[in-house]
């Protein structure tokens, strides 16, 4: 097959990981993969360990320029498939198939785009949301032929939300590799020396700084343990965004300056999470959360918001324990029930193994995405 990828940019996020990760496993398949990205991000993927030796990016810096820029690889190239990856490489995606009907243009979902939280987030106004779900709306009914989601709510929400027709969606999984450090005791003391965590119990967060992933209510519950946050370490990796002044602030205000360690974008989170003893997700929206997935290949027992996204990856009282989204109260306490329970620790952490191994092997999901391709292929 020969198949453009393109996507928004190289940031590090979970869909880029995933993106990326696939299509380097199809380029040693034998197949032709050429990388293309909208812009450039910082920090972003390295794309050489993915298997790219090379990427570029779209040129112009207007819309109709990129677009032109766009058709121009794509005349040369002759892909029978574009795949895009978020949204604007979806948009210029959409408008270059409506003029170029020689490809066939599939579209990954992987976030709830339009959820009612994201009104809460003072950086997102309603009129914006509904002038990009209008524009979203649109543009999909024809310059898109079919679209992969990451997962089930993501589908159902993107079928409510744009009223896409289901039979245009095809439900592919994230998977993860195998944590290589789990069971690692030298880099676990390593880490943790590092860290100057000591004998506290370690607490981590992977993921960017948005209003999105709800480290804010980390803190506020943290402040609500009384003595027992003396005996935590709260560690949290991942980019600085629109979050971090209140992030910040908070730790400033709550005086946490000596149990909560911001971390930044890190290359070593497999590490990192198999140094550490619980993993906390305080998302408000997702779409199907990989880092939950290297949460459980981590061992780690989890505490996430109760969404149908979280619900997708982690099992209740398996190997995860829930909590209202925004609920400072119960993810305080559930975090003070966990934290003073090791047996119950030792327990979830081998059902996330468990769960791991059962649910999000990586090279089913990789077979299940090929197959999505040949077929939509085969049918041009």
């Amino acid at each position: 097959m020969r198949i453009i990828v393109l996507l928004s940019s190289l940031g590090t996020g979970g869909a880029e990981y995933s993106t990326l990760t696939f299509y380097g496993w199809l380029l040693k398949q034998g197949h032709n993969v050429k990388l293309i990205c909208y812009k450039k991000a910082n920090p972003s993927y390295d794309p050489l360990p993915f298997g790219f030796d090379q990427i570029q990016y779209i040129a112009g810096n207007t819309f109709l320029k990129r677009i032109k820029s766009l058709n121009a690889i794509i005349n040369e190239f002759k892909p029978q498939l574009v795949h895009s990856v978020l949204f604007e490489a979806n948009l210029l995606t959409r408008i270059d198939h409506l003029m170029n009907r020689k490809f066939i243009h599939l579209e990954s979902l992987v976030n709830e785009t339009y959820s009612a939280f994201r009104l809460l987030d003072p950086n997102i106004t309603k009129l914006k949301l509904e002038g990009y779900r209008l524009l979203d709306r649109i543009t999909q009914r024809k310059g898109v032929d079919h679209f992969h989601a990451n997962g089930i709510a993501v589908a159902k929400h993107y079928q409510e939300k744009l009223g896409i027709d289901p039979r245009r969606i095809t439900i592919v999984p994230r998977g993860r590799q195998a944590n290589p450090f789990v069971g690692d005791v030298l880099n676990r003391e390593k880490l943790r020396g590092e860290l100057q965590t000591g004998d506290r119990l370690m607490i981590i967060n992977v993921a960017r700084h948005e209003f999105q992933k709800g480290q804010d209510v980390l803190l506020d519950a943290l402040d609500k343990l009384g003595p027992l946050k003396e005996k935590i370490q709260i560690v949290l990796a991942g980019r600085e965004g629109n979050l971090t002044p209140l992030i910040r602030h908070k730790i400033s205000a709550y005086k946490l300056e000596s149990c909560v360690l911001i971390l930044g974008h890190r290359n070593d989170v497999n590490a990192l999470l198999a140094a550490a003893d619980i993993f906390v997700f305080p998302s408000r929206f997702e779409g199907l959360p990989g880092v939950l997935m290297e949460a459980e290949a981590a061992g780690l027992p989890i505490i996430c918001s109760d969404i149908p996204n979280n619900r997708e990856v982690a099992e209740e009282n398996r190997n995860a324990l829930f909590f209202a989204v925004n609920d400072v109260q119960q993810l305080s306490e559930t975090i003070f029930k966990l934290a003073r329970d090791k047996e119950l620790q030792k327990k979830m952490g081998t059902e996330s193994l468990a769960v791991y191994e059962q649910k999000f092997s990586l090279e089913e999901v990789h077979q299940t995405m090929l197959s999505l391709l040949e077929k939509l292929t085969q049918s041009a």
